[in-house]
């Protein structure tokens, strides 16, 4: 009998009594798996999904939870429609069943999503409940709407009471939520008709008078409509062309305009007006923590002096070229903090910024510099030192780390959660990384008793014998391949200790801080158990895919503790000894020292991106030359599926002592 049910529900779903739609009555009757939706959803859905019912239609549903809503709309859409839905739970994988595919993976992972979409191609619909973060919302629709059927598509992002609320990222009138980026996105949509001296522009984006306040884009061409409902946000995508007048009949009045002037200042006497350019400020001093304050002031002050001075040097013909170029990308998606500015977003909706490391006549960073596009140039030039000290190790990071890459469940020896989880927060946990502990703990001990100092925190480079089978591990080396997009080099390594008694005063990397290096990773293997009793470090998650402004005196690096745990979900990393974890140095971090604490040993590898290393960047930059020897770079040299490596994996107790040199190419 319930096989019956099942077969003629789909049928019965197309007959509703009145003032119903299908979707309440399939509420009203008993399901096999666990739904919930809320009740002002349901009219909405019916409004935008009855077109698809009964066709070859697909939907990817981003959430899938119990799997209920997907029986639910494959009910609805009818026998020839087909499910797709994506979760970070395995367990989902075993929803999938007839018309039903699910994909196992992390919402703000724009290479998994891109695969998905690659793989399923068009769909006719996309329904967003999944996490409801608000940046996860952003970074969906900006990878997923070009997956959109593009003559008719429904993008529909529920539960967006999420972008009034900060725990999810969001609150009221908060750039970051995701109702601020809809309402942009009207910006957008409106864009034919943004011309400032005439009424719509030509497909070009060419006006009879005056010039384009909005920038045309795809999502201008692409989409026709957005509608606010109570709780919803839903996308129609049909490719258009600016709207032409249509005329008729015979009597015409003259139009009658009140307060409009046709007077054009001359472009030589052009002054932006007040607040026209709105290029947020370079930093927020308010950052600083409060003992480097005075420090900061005075590097500050000098930074917007001159900052001043440059754009009051400017003709105004070049200042509104700028300001234009400017705010193309701050359109385009360049995400903004009192911490830094985040260009993830800007480079998966343009995805032409790229870079090839070959060996040629020019230089890597000077072609690098030639090809990536003129305003994200221009962005950082408002920024950073105009000589370009700064600024090209901004750009390798930008470009590396939104670079496209395989998906997690590509990697043949590291696990596709460690990399999600990189990706996602900045840093993962490793209970044990299967060292020799007795024989490390022996080699510390004796580098830490040669040395004469008594200081509280001691930091020693030196060879150690015990660690070679962790540098040459296949799992950690790809998993930092994958997360930077380039090759990786073990740049060195070194032994620190924080001895009982040390305070804040006497360590500066107590104070939250990310290591001026942009991205790059470090390693920490803990020789004694870390508790909560004892000297642990403390990592703001997410913090991570921020182009940080200061990448030269330390102490413009040193946060407030209120305005971090203010801004950013903070993790304590407690490890029992032979454990650690990995993060990129870009996170903002700390080492916890309040408290009377325990000694505490670790073994710091750092690792980066090999490109960035020998990238010509000048000498004073902010990542010094390791001081101890190089092992080997992992390669991937061209973004795609990774293949075995060249040289077989060997059991690491046969190959101890053994040089073991290796290369993992990533080909299309």
């Amino acid at each position: 009998m319930a096989r019956l049910w099942i077969c003629i529900l789909p049928t019965y779903l197309a007959f509703s009594p009145p003032g119903k739609t299908p979707f309440h009555v399939w509420f009203e009757e008993p399901q096999p798996r666990y739904a919930q939706k809320w009740s002002s959803y349901l009219e909405v859905y019916d409004r935008y999904l009855s077109k698809f019912r009964n066709s070859s239609c697909s939907l990817l549903e981003l959430g899938v939870q119990s799997g209920g809503s997907q029986l639910m709309w494959r009910d609805y859409l009818g026998p020839k429609s087909h499910i797709y839905g994506i979760d970070i739970e395995p367990a989902v994988t075993e929803m999938s069943q007839a018309r039903i595919t699910n994909f196992i993976g992390d919402v703000g992972d724009p290479a998994f999503l891109t695969s998905v979409c690659e793989r399923i191609g068009h769909v006719d619909a996309i329904v967003d409940d999944a996490s409801h973060v608000n940046w996860h919302q952003k970074l969906a629709f900006e990878v997923l709407y070009p997956c959109l059927e593009p003559n008719g598509g429904i993008y529909i992002v529920e539960d967006i009471g999420t972008s009034y609320k900060p725990g999810y990222g969001g609150g009221w009138r908060s750039e970051d939520s995701f109702v601020e980026f809809a309402k942009a996105k009207i910006d957008e949509l409106q864009a034919f008709w943004s011309c400032s001296g005439s009424v719509v522009s030509d497909r070009r984006g060419r006006c009879q008078q005056g010039a384009l306040e909005v920038p045309i884009s795809s999502f201008t061409r692409s989409s026709s409509a957005i509608h606010i409902h109570d709780g919803l946000i839903v996308f129609e995508k049909h490719y258009k062309e600016p709207a032409i007048s249509l005329e008729t009949g015979l009597k015409r009045l003259p139009k009658r305009f009140e307060g409009y002037s046709a007077y054009r200042p001359h472009l030589a006497d052009w002054t932006p007006p007040e607040g026209s350019c709105k290029v947020p400020q370079p930093f927020e001093l308010d950052i600083i923590h409060e003992s480097f304050r005075s420090r900061a002031n005075q590097t500050f002050s000098e930074h917007v002096e001159s900052f001043m001075n440059h754009v009051s040097a400017m003709g105004a013909a070049e200042l509104r070229q700028k300001c234009g170029e400017i705010m193309s990308v701050l359109q385009d998606g360049l995400h903004w903090s009192a911490f830094g500015m985040d260009f993830t977003l800007l480079q998966l909706k343009r995805r032409s910024v790229s870079v090839e490391w070959n060996a040629s006549t020019e230089t890597p960073l000077a072609r690098f510099l030639r090809s990536t596009e003129r305003d994200v140039r221009e962005v950082l030039d408002w920024y950073f030192d105009k000589r370009g000290t700064f600024h090209p190790l901004v750009l390798v990071d930008l470009i590396y780390r939104n670079r496209w890459r395989p998906t997690p469940q590509a990697l043949r020896f590291a696990r596709a959660r460690d990399a999600l989880q990189l990706q996602r927060e900045g840093f993962v946990r490793f209970e044990d990384f299967g060292l020799d502990l007795a024989w490390l703990q022996t080699e510390a001990s004796a580098a830490f008793a040669a040395s004469a100092s008594t200081s509280l925190v001691q930091a020693k480079q030196v060879r150690l014998q015990s660690l070679e089978p962790l540098l040459k591990d296949y799992g950690i080396l790809e998993l930092t391949a994958f997360y930077l997009g380039a090759d990786v080099e073990v740049t060195g390594y070194k032994l620190l200790r924080v001895r009982e008694g040390t305070t804040r005063a006497d360590y500066i990397s107590s104070f939250w801080h990310h290591d001026n290096c942009g991205s790059r990773l470090k390693l920490f293997v803990f020789l004694q158990d870390v508790g909560e009793d004892g000297y642990y470090t403390e990592i703001a998650r997410g913090s991570q895919s921020l182009a940080y402004y200061w990448y030269g005196p330390a102490h413009m690096s040193r946060f407030d503790d209120a305005s971090v745990e203010a801004s950013f979900s903070i993790e304590k990393i407690l490890s029992r000894r032979g454990g650690g974890f990995l993060f990129d140095t870009n996170t903002i971090h700390r080492a916890k020292v309040e408290g009377p604490g325990q000694l505490r040993d670790a073994v710091i590898v750092e690792l980066a991106n090999a490109h960035k290393m020998h990238a010509g960047i000048p000498a004073q930059g902010p990542c010094p030359e390791p001081k101890t020897y190089k092992r080997p770079r992992l390669s991937p040299a061209t973004p795609g599926v990774l293949a075995a490596p060249k040289v077989a994996q060997k059991i690491w107790g046969e190959a101890k002592g053994k040089a073991l040199f290796w290369r993992l190419r990533l080909r299309r």
